[in-house]
């Protein structure tokens, strides 16, 4: 997991989780041999390069292809794609390169409805290109979505939360847009201030090794004190 170093030379990592779900479908309605797992494995590990992270693990079941990431997490199910991922990444850099995988494996030709969300960092400056402004990650959006519309809900000098997704207004767009049929719910649980005795076990200097930390805490080890628990989609 990498960290990124201030001007001050302090270590600091961004914990806030940039989310990226994207939904496809087809123009013409016959998508019940399309699928997103049909996505080779390398070519999405080639993805996950563009975006700055790797594969840690993987496990399936019939509905969904689940990956632990070095940043997070990363979800395929048949049309629904879905990338967490906090720390410097870039996951809206992938964004060219995934629609035509989407096409050239998965038969998918449209998006039906996007998602992505994050709440306001405590280092915009160090993050990379587009995701140093909400402005910034909107336009790179709008150039691939025209029905596009960005959302912030708070107050933008103090915490606040990012949205931006499809919004089709007139015309055949707002006809295929209706949003999604299945039942869909997100809970986001956000964490800071944490008692630094607990944070400790997250450390070198408490864990002597990765098999230690998760005996402790149950969960995935880092040389730094970002902490991760993966999410579950149900």
């Amino acid at each position: 997991m990498a960290e990124s170093e201030g001007s001050n030379g302090v270590q600091f990592f961004e914990g806030v989780e940039k989310l990226l779900e994207i939904w496809f479908t087809r123009t013409d309605g016959n998508s019940k041999q399309c699928d997103l797992r049909n996505i080779p494995r390398q070519k999405l590990e080639s993805l996950l390069k563009i975006v700055r992270c790797e594969v840690i693990s993987f496990i399936h079941n019939d509905q969904v292809d689940a990956y632990v990431l070095s940043e997070s997490s990363m979800f395929v199910a048949r049309r629904r794609f879905i990338l967490k991922t906090c720390g410097t990444t870039t996951p809206l850099q992938c964004l060219k390169p995934l629609m035509l995988l989407v096409e050239q494996y998965a038969g998918f030709d449209e998006v039906e409805d996007v998602f992505y969300s994050r709440k306001n960092f405590k280092r915009p400056d160090l993050q990379m290109n587009p995701h140093q402004a909400f402005e910034q990650e909107v336009a790179l959006l709008d150039s691939f979505f025209k029905d596009g519309a960005a959302y912030c809900l708070g107050t933008v000098n103090r915490d606040c939360w990012y949205l931006y997704t499809l919004n089709p207004l007139e015309g055949d767009n707002k006809k295929r847009h209706r949003g999604i049929p299945e039942p869909d719910q997100t809970l986001e649980i956000l964490m800071s201030d944490l008692d630094p005795e607990v944070m400790a076990i997250f450390t070198r200097e408490e864990s002597s090794s990765a098999a230690e930390a998760t005996q402790l805490s149950g969960d995935i080890w880092f040389t730094s004190c970002a902490f991760m628990l993966p999410p579950t989609v149900v």
